[in-house]
Order: structure tokens, then C-alpha cells, then sequence
């Protein structure tokens, strides 16, 4: 028997130091690329990445959160390039790491707000579009889309073919991002707004090709633009604000949803307290995020008395179900948010983030987080702070985020 009184790593049999290294979560794999030559590029193998991936049930699941500080100038957020950071925190553990993603992807392409910006994440890979060509040709049409895949704990990225944006000159359209674990392929949609109706532009990574919709065809009155979209139970759920003949009249929305597969539309009739008639109507409201656990469906809405409601969508019987209702005052002595130095009630967005059975909860105008227990109705206000440095007055962070395993996708071997 080797006597490990004196033994380095490197007196370990290989098999013996690759089985230690599969069972360490990424964010230490990520550090531990660095040590040495011989563990970068065993990391890097894909013959590791197969072995990770067989002791995936013996890691801990990962939340990861992107937050850019911003200030808010004349009305709008004038974002902090340099202190934008990738947030990863171990559900277990309550530990929180933390990397900003300009050191992380200069060696693969130069990563600045002014250049990228991260739109949507899953399965461990991140959705970046590139902002950079669209800011040159600003007075441009049509101008393409760039979008790249990025696996941020192998620090490698994909291009994917450029897509014509369909829509208003300079909007960003609504991005959908899924991965499939089991196959290791993924999906983007895109939801352009267009004066003819809403059109969605997919692309399969097993075809490696972009495939356009046919559009939501609508009578001439009326004007659709996308607010939120989500895939569920791999159908499209997009949530439109209604125009009519280019007449803005009230927060008017229509709740649709798209068959990819079968390239079919079809506009849904929810039943609940901010429904009325065939569309939702929250003239005194708005609606905030809609985001899913497993098969559950879920969205916030902050309605005209100023309360923060989470409510679950029963998308089958099309009805809803309100699981939590918060007053302003109650969000701001919840997250410690000191009015005089924040940037007021306007301002304030709660972002959520599902998992196991709860949901994670924060602001954009404070380092709290808190959680809500799905089965029990229970608040936990137990857990560590966003790893984020203290934030300015009248400052904010602009948050995405989702709960994923943190694994070595095939995608981007």
C-alpha cells in the first residue's frame, strides 16, 4: 500500500486522480484547471466529462446568477461593465461562488456589455448575443442577429448561424433557451415583433439550422408585442401587449401559445382575478416574470394596489391559483431596502428563481435573498447574500438566472 504520508497527486495512480477530481462540483474544477498542465487537460477530456457526468447525482444542484450593477441616469439604466459577475451558488452547502465573466471569456472572445450581453441560460450553457455589430449599424435594417452558446465552466464557446431580426429597428426580440440533458442538444427561439404579426425563428442544434413560424396572423387593428415567453412541456407560451391601430390603451395583453412541431397558434382563455372577458387585462397592473418547475407553471404580477402576487398557472383546467401576495412595505423590510437611498417603488422588480420544490426570491436593489417553501407556505430568510458588492445610491442590479446542474454538455465538447 502506497504510504500517503508524503505522497503528492502526482504519485496517485490516474484512475484513482481522475475518479477524485468527477466528484468535485464544477465551480472547484474550474479553479483546479489552473494548478497544473496534467489536471487542465484531464479536466478538458472528454472522457472526463463522461465520468462527471455518470456522478452527476453526487453533486450538489447549482443556482447561477448573472447580475450587471447599473445606475439609473435621466431615466434609464446606464450599466457597470466592469463589476458585472457570474453568481453560482450550491444548494447544499448555501455557499456561494463567484467569477466575472470579462476574465473568464477574454481568451475566447472579448466580453463587455458593449459587446455581449448573456440573454438566456440552461443545462450549464449560457445564450449570448452579440450587441456589437448592431451598435455599428444602428441606422441600419434588418440588421442580423448574432447569437453564441458559451459553457462558462469550460470557458468555450459556439457560433451560431446569424438570424434576420424581423422586427423594429434596434428591439431586442423576446429569446427562449432550452437544454436537453438526456440528449445533449439544445434550443433557441427567438420572438420577433412585426407590423404583419409576431413570427418565432427556432434553431435545433441537431440540425444546426434556423427554422422561421408562420406568423400569428391578427385583423389590421391590431398590433402585438411580445412581453414574456417561456417553453413549457415543449410548447412556446408568449404573453403580447395588444395595440390598437398603433393606439397604446392600457396594459392589454393576450396569452398565446405555440405548437412548434405542428407550427400552429393558439390563443388561451385564463380564468382568475386578472383576466377579464377573451384577454388579461391589468390596466392598473403588470405582470413581472413567468418561470417553471418541473411541471409547474408560475408567474409574479404587481397589481394596481401596488401588492406583489405570485400566482400558479393550471395551463390543463386554465385557471390560476395565488400562492403569495406581498405589500411594498412588506418587499422593502423583507429585503432591507432603504428607500431614501434606492430607487423607489417605480423601480422595484422581484426576479424569482425556482427549485426542488421552493423558490428563490430576490430584488434588483438589494444583496438579499430569501426563499419561499411551495409545500409548507414557509419563508426562509436564512440564506447567505448575492457575493455582489455594496450597491450605489439610486443603484440596481440587472439579474438572470436559473437553477441547472452545472454539467459538461456534449454540445460544447
Amino acid at each position: 500500500m502506497m504510504d500517503l504520508n508524503g505522497a503528492s497527486w502526482s504519485d496517485l495512480p490516474f484512475e484513482l486522480e481522475q475518479q477524485v477530481l468527477s466528484l468535485l462540483p464544477l465551480p472547484h474544477l474550474r479553479r483546479y484547471c489552473t494548478t497544473c498542465k496534467r489536471w487542465n487537460w484531464l479536466i478538458n477530456d472528454p472522457a472526463f466529462s463522461m465520468l462527471h457526468t455518470r456522478n452527476k447525482k453526487k453533486h450538489s444542484p447549482f443556482i447561477i446568477i448573472h447580475a450587471i450593477p447599473a445606475l439609473i441616469q435621466n431615466g434609464r439604466a446606464v450599466h457597470c461593465d466592469e463589476s458585472q459577475v457570474l453568481c453560482i451558488l450550491d444548494i447544499t452547502s448555501k455557499k456561494w461562488y463567484s467569477m466575472k465573466p470579462f476574465d473568464a471569456l477574454q481568451k475566447s472572445f472579448p466580453f463587455d456589455y458593449g459587446h455581449f450581453l448573456i440573454m438566456a441560460m440552461d443545462g450549464g450553457l449560457m445564450l449570448v448575443k452579440d450587441v456589437k455589430n448592431e451598435r455599428r449599424l444602428y441606422f441600419a435594417s434588418n440588421i442580423p442577429i448574432q447569437l453564441r452558446i458559451w459553457n462558462p465552466i469550460k470557458n468555450i464557446q459556439i457560433k451560431l448561424p446569424c438570424v434576420s431580426n424581423h422586427g423594429y429597428l434596434n428591439v431586442c426580440p423576446l429569446m427562449n433557451f432550452v437544454v436537453d440533458d438526456t440528449s445533449e442538444k439544445f434550443k433557441v427561439f427567438i420572438i420577433n415583433r412585426h407590423y404583419d404579426g409576431p413570427i418565432v425563428d427556432i434553431y435545433d442544434s441537431d440540425t444546426k439550422r434556423w427554422k422561421a413560424s408562420s406568423r400569428l396572423k391578427s385583423n389590421y387593428r391590431k398590433n402585438y408585442i411580445p412581453r414574456h415567453s417561456i417553453v413549457y412541456q415543449n410548447l412556446l407560451y408568449i404573453l403580447f401587449v395588444i395595440f390598437v391601430e398603433v393606439v397604446y390603451i392600457g396594459r392589454n395583453y393576450e396569452f398565446w401559445r405555440y405548437n412548434p412541431l405542428l407550427d400552429f397558434w393558439e390563443k388561451l382563455h385564463i380564468a382568475s382575478c386578472f383576466i377579464q372577458h377573451d384577454h388579461i387585462n391589468n390596466s392598473h397592473g403588470y405582470f413581472q416574470q413567468f418561470f417553471t418547475i418541473g411541471e409547474h407553471f408560475f408567474c409574479t404580477y404587481w397589481s394596481g394596489e401596488k401588492l406583489f402576487e405570485l400566482h400558479e398557472i393550471d395551463i390543463s383546467n386554465m385557471s390560476t391559483t395565488k400562492l403569495l401576495t406581498w405589500t411594498t412595505t412588506e418587499v422593502m423590510t423583507i429585503f432591507d431596502i432603504d428607500l431614501e437611498c434606492s430607487l423607489g417603488l417605480d423601480f422595484l422588480q422581484v426576479y424569482v428563481i425556482g427549485f426542488h420544490n421552493s423558490l428563490m426570491l430576490m430584488t434588483d436593489q438589494s444583496r438579499k435573498i430569501v426563499t419561499f417553501d411551495l409545500e409548507t407556505k414557509e419563508i426562509d430568510l436564512e440564506w447567505p447574500h448575492l457575493p455582489l458588492e455594496k450597491l450605489r445610491t439610486k443603484g440596481m442590479h440587472s439579474l438572470v438566472g436559473k437553477q441547472m446542474n452545472l454539467l459538461l454538455p456534449g454540445t460544447l465538447k
